[in-house]
This record gives structure tokens, sequence and C-alpha cells, in this order.
């Protein structure tokens, strides 16, 4: 039995990167970026007004106040996008959009709400009463992104705001990693499909659905390959099918029961085993192997168990075939509400509830940490690490993880 920290690392060591490919900006989403995105221009790729309100020389208002306003007289009006040769000079202002490019001459802008528009002999003037500031309302040429800057480094997680990162620098195609190959399989003669009646002493395949969601999320691509009863050849059949993807993920028959065969199968089917049991609760019947570039994970059947395991250990092969680095979890510190203990003789991962009460976050464990209730993996919202034998009172401050959902 070993560690977490081991099977971390002997996990991430013996997964493989997958190869890239170059996919449309609509179909990245969700994907990984495998080089760096570098700006071709200037973000923004000129002076523009960030008001809609009127380009002036700051100069003309310097000695403006309440009781002695300055008037400028208003030459002319850009909207966005629109090209103009307008020059502001001394007296002049020109009335610009949100957007519109800095008129030659100009070098502030002042908001439309903060002048009085006044129409004298068949003019526009403005009144201004305060002094307006060199550079105010404007954002200057690559203020936002420089022409040459890395923008988005490769291994990025393409979500919506790197998504749309792309679309404004342009990107119509982009070089990513490709999506992992998972199947996935639930093990069990207990075990029925969604939708079927059932008997005494039978469960629905939950796992199947817990796993499936957590492989798209980490940007997987998942492919249920059904339900396998406890019988060699039956099961053999499946894990052939599934030694076909990038990544194998089994749910249930990896502990040591009378018929928990799915250890001795793969083991027929030539999967080098690289670790089976860690020492951590919920999960210790966790198997891990490989066979050629596939990747095996052996989860135990309880479902709070095969998806903490998931969050845990599978994430990290996910991460690592597609060019991420080493996942970690937010952390955060708050104050038990409650004395805990680990009395057992392996790491704990139990599931707490973090609520906020008068400005300050507080843990409170969930009522049950069995494996089979799924309800605490839906309610609770943070995950605490306790050492085996480690104890932390009511009061104390502890840090604990955030559970992504």
């Amino acid at each position: 039995m070993i560690s977490i920290e081991e099977a971390k690392k002997m996990i991430w060591n013996e997964t493989p990167v997958l190869k890239k490919e170059i996919v449309k900006i609509i179909d990245s989403l969700g994907r990984v970026l495998a080089e760096d995105i570098i700006s071709n221009f200037n973000v923004p790729p000129f002076d523009r007004s960030a008001m809609d309100g009127f380009a002036i020389i700051s100069d003309d208002s310097f000695v403006a106040t309440k009781e002695n306003p300055i008037f400028l007289e208003v030459i002319g009006e850009i909207k966005a996008g629109e090209k103009k040769d307008l020059k502001v000079e001394k007296g002049n202002a020109v009335l610009i959009m949100t957007g519109a490019k800095i008129p030659n001459g100009s070098d502030a802008v002042v908001k439309i709400e903060d002048v009085e528009e006044i129409i004298k002999n068949g003019k526009k003037y403005i009144k201004i009463d305060r002094p307006v500031k060199k550079g105010e309302n404007i954002s200057r040429k690559g203020e936002d992104i420089k022409k040459g800057e890395i923008v988005l480094k490769k291994g990025t997680f393409i979500d919506s705001a790197v998504f749309s990162m792309l679309a404004y620098l342009g990107k119509e195609k982009i070089l990513v990693y490709k999506k992992p190959k998972v199947a996935i399989l639930s093990t069990g003669d207990e075990i029925k499909k969604v939708g079927e009646k059932l008997k005494e002493g039978e469960i629905y395949d939950s796992n199947s659905y817990s796993i499936y969601a957590l492989t798209k999320k980490y940007g997987g691509s998942p492919h249920i390959l059904g339900i396998a009863k406890d019988n060699p050849k039956i099961l053999d059949k499946f894990i052939k099918k599934g030694l076909l993807y990038d990544l194998f993920i089994i749910s249930g028959g990896v502990s040591e029961g009378k018929y928990d065969i799915v250890v001795d199968i793969l083991k027929k089917n030539r999967v080098r085993l690289i670790f089976h049991k860690v020492a951590i609760k919920p999960g210790k019947p966790t198997f891990f192997g490989k066979k050629g570039k596939t990747v095996i994970f052996g989860l135990p059947g309880y479902p709070v168990s095969a998806y903490i395991n998931f969050e845990n250990l599978v994430k990290i092969s996910l991460y690592k075939m597609t060019g991420r680095n080493m996942p970690e979890r937010f952390k955060f510190t708050g104050i038990l509400k409650e004395d805990v203990e680990n009395k057992g003789d392996r790491d704990e991962f139990l599931r707490v509830i973090a609520e906020i009460e008068n400005g300050d976050i507080y843990i409170r464990p969930y009522h049950s940490q069995k494996s089979g209730v799924l309800s605490s993996v839906v309610y609770s919202n943070a995950i605490l690490y306790l050492k085996k034998g480690e104890k932390k009172k009511k009061g104390e401050k502890v840090i604990v993880e955030y559970l992504e959902k």
C-alpha cells in the first residue's frame, strides 16, 4: 500500500502526453492550448475613448471652476469605427463615442454627463467647470495587450474567457492537444442501468455517470461501455474493448472479495500493475496500470470512493494527457464547528460544508462520511484532509480544499 503522494507521482510519470491537432476556434472550447498565443497587433490598436464625451486639449480646462467655467466650440463628431480627419485645436472640442479613435491634438476626454451643451449664434459649445487631467478617459494604444506579447501560454485550458480572448486576437485556428478518448466500465451483478426496474439488492449505475461528467469536465471524450457482470468471460470482453482507448476507467471489482476479479482479468490481458491500494479513505483498493500507451484505473465501487478518487487521482492523467500542469485544488482557511479525528490507519478525505457566518468561514463536516453516501459529495463543497491519527478541535483554523463540481 502506497501513500497518495507516491500514487500521484507514479500517475504523472506514467501518463503520456497526447499528440497535437489544429482545430477551428469554434471547436476549441474545453481544449488545451498546445502553443503560446502571441498577439499580432496592439490592443487597443490606437488611442481610443473610454467614454462617450468630448475630446479636448486638457490645458484648455486648467483654470476651469464652477464660478469661472470655460467654453469650447464643438467642431465635429467621431463615432466608433469611423475614420475622420479632425484635429482638435485650442478652444475646440469634438464629440466622441466610446471606442472611437482619439483625434489629433486632443489629449483628454471629458464625460458627456460632466458638461453642459450650449447653442450660441448657431454654434455648439460645451461648458466645463473643472480641470480635466491629461489622459483622462483615454485607453492608450497597447494598454491591454502589446504587439508580440505572449497572451496565452501553452497548456492553458480554453474556458469561456480564454475562448473570448482567442476571438479577440483574431485566431481562426488553434493548435491544441488531442482529447483523450476515455472508456468507462461499471462492474457487478447488482448494478443496473438507469431506467430499469430494480429488484431487491440491486442499485442503479451512478458511477458511470459521475465518471462521464468528470471526464468531460476535465477535457476528455467519455464513452460508457456498459455494465459487466461478475463473470470472467463477459468482463474479459469489456476489458479488451476498454484497452483500445487512451484512458480506461473501471469502477467496482478491485477489492479482495470473492467476486472482485477485475485486477486478475487485467493482468491476464498483460496490463502492467503499477500500484494497487493507496493508504487513503475513501479509496483504498484503487488500481493503476498501463498497457502500451493506454492508462487504466480501477476505482472502488462505492459512489463516494469513485468520485473522490477520480478527483484525487484520475484527474492527474487527464491533465497530463492534455498538456496541462499537475492539478491543484484551491485552498482556503475556515474555523471548525466541531471536533474531528482520524482514528484509522489511512489518510482521510472528509467531506465538509464551508459556510459564511458574520463574515467568517466556518467548516462543518457532513453528518455521514460513509463511502456509499453520495449525498456527502452532493451537499459538501470542500474537503478536509486529515492524516492518520490527526485530530482537530472545534474553533481551530483549518485549511480545506474547494470541491469543484
